[in-house]
């Protein structure tokens, strides 16, 4: 190309990514594709030269150099910050979630919190191990991406374990509103929390499927001097899908679905924030205390002072009432008995008075077990609420994180040239954004480590446990 032309054309340089610093090898890569063009574009890429035409027709170059140079200065300019932070998630998540899991599992006593924390700390493993670093593989090559099947099954994957997340924190806010609004019923077993995570994943394989049809490998031509394009391949909808409405429904599908679960969720904590601020503020003064209460003397006969009532503590006061009842007939008759006996003075007065102290001790001993039972029963209520304000954290947790993500998607099909007018640095901050969904799988363990102290003494004693391992072995 003449000196002359190449200064001429040097400002007309307009590359998507700004890679072209320098035009040095242009003219061996437009030789390289006029051999592939047919006299009418030849023609044209003469026009882009100087020559005289009225048409310019664009080129599509196949080639790996270019692709690898455009590749790897949108990484730099573009990914690295999401690169980073989606390892630091990764390192954080396997971690937490491998130890929540394990400390659940065998540490902790059977109940439906335990199944479903547990079924939590599997779907986040699972995106941890798999779906994570398959994202930072399409990250580092994003613009040379050729395995059509990996890409399928990394977003069907990533959008099931998403929606195996989302039925199980319904189910998590079904089990709490029952616990504390709906005492008197029948309660969650373990062998339903486990069918609900069960039947939670089928339904998320069902609205996660359609992953696997419409997503794969997308051609995209990147221009490097327009109308000379360099033609690369990413990870989204698939080439035969682009043009077609199935895309849009399948994320409309999606979103329809996580908002109305969310919905349904604030609409569950809502009853259950109502009904614990419904019974005073006493209540929960007394569920704080309920650790410290216990340790104190069980001579505290007196329980006027005790949250308790029939709506909201079980069958404990039924318990309670008919254990007083069956002491008081019999303290009763067994006075009745005495009065009837035909004994001299002296002997019913020995009688009544070994009855007046059977009495008293039966009498101390029914208030010493009804104190105990009350606070025990008030350990058993702030126990409930420490672990539903922690469940209910997680969850906020996980709609929060979500939130950026749907923005972000919904700009994606109403405006779709928007990212492309974008510096890089907000280009960084989209993908950035798009990726705030990771902050769920690696902060859960986090969660359960401030709001548990008995998670927090069995990581303490599980880290004990290898440091003397490893001392012994050395």
């Amino acid at each position: 190309m003449p000196k002359r032309v190449q200064s001429k054309h040097r400002d007309r340089v307009t590359s998507w990514c700004n890679i072209s610093k320098t035009i040095n090898g242009l003219k061996t890569a437009l030789n390289q594709a006029s051999n592939d063009m047919d006299a009418d574009n030849t023609t044209n890429v003469t026009n882009v030269n100087g020559s005289s035409g009225s048409s310019v027709l664009p080129v599509y170059l196949h080639d790996e150099k270019y692709v690898v140079q455009i590749n790897d200065f949108v990484f730099d300019k573009v990914y690295i910050p999401s690169f980073i932070y989606t390892i630091v998630m990764l390192v954080i998540g396997c971690l937490g979630n491998l130890i929540v899991f394990y400390i659940y599992f065998t540490r902790w006593r059977r109940t439906t919190s335990r199944v479903f924390i547990l079924a939590l700390a599997a779907f986040d493993l699972i995106n941890c191990f798999i779906t994570t670093p398959t994202e930072l593989y399409f990250m580092l090559n994003w613009f040379q991406t050729t395995n059509s099947v990996l890409c399928k099954f990394s977003r069907f994957l990533t959008f099931m374990m998403n929606n195996c997340s989302s039925f199980t924190l319904l189910g998590i806010a079904v089990d709490r509103y029952m616990s504390i609004c709906r005492p008197l019923k029948k309660q969650m077993s373990t062998k339903q929390a486990k069918m609900i995570v069960f039947v939670g994943a089928f339904i998320a394989i069902l609205f996660a499927w359609p992953a696997l049809v419409v997503y794969g490998i997308q051609t995209v031509p990147a221009p490097l001097k327009p109308p000379i394009y360099v033609v690369g391949h990413v990870c989204l909808i698939e080439d035969s899908y682009v043009k077609t409405d199935y895309p849009l429904a399948f994320v409309i599908v999606l979103l329809t679905g996580n908002l109305s679960i969310d919905v349904t969720l604030i609409t569950f904590y809502s009853l259950i924030g109502y009904q614990v601020i419904k019974r005073g503020s006493g209540f929960l003064c007394k569920v704080t205390d309920a650790g410290r209460k216990l340790s104190q003397s069980n001579s505290q006969s007196h329980t006027e002072d005790v949250f308790i009532d029939d709506k909201s503590s079980g069958k404990s006061p039924s318990i309670l009432k008919k254990f007083a009842n069956n002491h008081g007939n019999s303290m009763e008759k067994s006075d009745s008995d005495d009065e009837t006996k035909g004994l001299n003075s002296s002997t019913k007065r020995s009688i009544k008075a070994t009855n007046s102290n059977t009495a008293a001790e039966k009498r101390a001993k029914y208030n010493r077990q009804r104190s105990m039972s009350v606070q025990s029963e008030e350990v058993r209520r702030a126990r409930m609420i420490k672990i539903t304000v922690m469940l209910f954290a997680v969850t906020l947790l996980f709609m929060l994180s979500f939130i950026p993500y749907c923005v972000i998607v919904i700009i994606r099909y109403i405006n779709p040239p928007y990212y492309f007018t974008l510096s890089n640095t907000g280009k960084a901050i989209y993908h950035f954004v798009l990726r705030s969904y990771l902050l769920s799988m690696s902060m859960n363990p986090i969660i359960y480590s401030f709001m548990s102290q008995k998670f927090r003494e069995e990581c303490r004693n599980c880290f004990l446990k290898m440091i003397r391992v490893v001392k012994s072995r050395n």
